[in-house]
C-alpha cells in the first residue's frame, strides 16, 4: 500500500462533514443562550470554567445593537467546544424537570382550591385524609369569605389566602 492510500484509508474514519460540525456549533450555542438565561445559582451548580463565565457574564452586559450579543453567543459556542458539556446539560435538564414538577404542582393546588370554593366535600375529606393535622376550620373560614368576597364584587383575598395556606402543606 503507497503513503496515498494509507492517508486515505485512516481518514474516512475520522471524516466529518461540515454539515455536522456545524450542527454541533449550532447546539453548543443554544446551550450557550440557555446558560446566558440562567439564574447565577444553576450557573454555579455547573461549574462553569472562568472563560465560559465570563463570556456569559459578558454577554449580559453588552447591549443588543448591531449584532453584538448574536457575536458574544458564537464567542460562547467556541468557547463550549473545549468544555465538557455533559454536566451543564444534566443540570439544565434537572433544573428544567424540577420547573416542570413545580408548574404541575402549581396548577393541582388551583384546582384543589376551584374545588373548595365551588364547595365540595369530597375534595375536603381527600385534603383531610391526605395531611391530618389540617385546620379545616380556617378552610371553611376562607371558602365563605371567598364567596362573600365573590358576592360583593371585591377583590378575591381569601381565595388567594386559600391557595397559600393550601401551598405551604407538605403532602398536598
Amino acid at each position: 500500500m503507497s503513503e496515498e492510500q494509507e492517508y486515505w484509508d485512516d481518514s474516512d474514519d475520522d471524516l466529518v462533514s461540515k454539515t455536522q460540525r456545524k450542527k454541533e456549533m449550532l447546539a453548543l450555542q443554544e446551550l450557550g443562550e440557555k446558560l446566558t438565561e440562567a439564574a447565577p445559582s444553576l450557573l454555579q451548580k455547573c461549574q462553569l470554567p472562568d472563560e465560559l463565565l465570563h463570556a456569559i457574564n459578558e454577554f449580559k452586559r453588552i447591549p443588543n445593537r448591531r449584532g453584538a450579543r448574536k457575536r458574544q453567543l458564537q464567542y460562547i459556542g467556541r468557547v463550549m467546544r473545549d468544555v465538557d458539556v455533559t454536566k451543564i446539560r444534566l443540570v439544565l435538564d434537572e433544573d428544567g424537570q424540577q420547573a416542570l414538577k413545580e408548574n404541575m404542582r402549581f396548577q393541582r393546588l388551583e384546582k384543589i382550591r376551584e374545588r373548595l370554593l365551588e364547595g365540595d366535600q369530597l375534595m375536603l375529606d381527600e385534603l383531610i385524609a391526605k395531611s391530618p393535622d389540617l385546620d379545616i376550620q380556617y378552610i371553611r373560614q376562607l371558602v365563605r369569605q371567598a364567596a362573600r368576597e365573590s358576592s360583593n364584587g371585591k377583590p378575591p383575598a381569601s381565595s388567594r389566602k386559600l391557595f397559600t395556606y393550601l401551598k405551604q402543606l407538605p403532602n398536598i
